[in-house]
């Protein structure tokens, strides 16, 4: 019996639909073009994190679950666009590229900070940063062709999508050597009508 087997590494999210990790996989197709030495993201795995809950108990995913239905409960569906590319922590020295969000950001705002706050009475830290809505491109490993990336990024025109937020899920992720891997664990849907 090993020692973390009543433990998983989890987080909660909102999926992205089929059209968007399209338009992923051709951003990515042509960033690759610079060289750069990015670990590019599975655009399968293309997801919206709002909480990061790290290394649970097992026992814990019930009422993570509970916290994801009783906080999207009363919430009607908003619509998310997909909204400019950009890098973390700057310009100067980026380690994470980035896709935007556009559209009802204000809803998904409340959102998170409403699950944060839940979330926080049964255990879980509040976020000290400040949520910034984002889809993961891929993360820089080091300034190879950093220049030559950024002007790609620069001069690419996203295309113009967005979609209906209708549900959160509650993920699993399993670290393996070719990379993470998600297993959705629970979902929570919000009121239609």
């Amino acid at each position: 019996m090993g020692i973390f087997e009543d433990v998983m590494r989890c987080f909660i999210a909102i999926e992205v639909p089929s059209e968007v990790k399209s338009a992923f996989i051709e951003l990515q197709n042509d960033l690759r073009s610079a060289g750069a030495d990015v670990a590019w993201t599975n655009p399968d795995n293309v997801h919206l994190t709002l909480k990061f809950l790290g290394e649970i108990d097992k026992q814990l995913v019930g009422k993570v679950e509970q916290v994801c239905l009783e906080t999207i409960a009363a919430m009607p569906p908003f619509k998310l666009s997909i909204d400019g590319i950009g890098v973390f922590p700057s310009e100067r020295h980026p380690r994470v590229l980035w896709v935007g969000l556009g559209g009802e950001v204000e809803t998904l705002e409340r959102l998170q900070e409403m699950l944060d706050e839940r979330l926080s009475r049964i255990g879980f830290e509040i976020e000290e940063k400040d949520f910034q809505p984002h889809l993961t491109v891929g993360r820089i490993r080091s300034n190879k062709n950093l220049r030559e990336l950024l002007g790609r990024r620069d001069g690419y025109a996203l295309p113009s999508l967005s979609f209906v937020v209708r549900e959160i899920v509650l993920m699993k992720s399993d670290l393996l050597p070719s990379g993470a891997c998600y297993s959705e664990l629970a979902k929570a849907k919000m009121k239609e009508g």
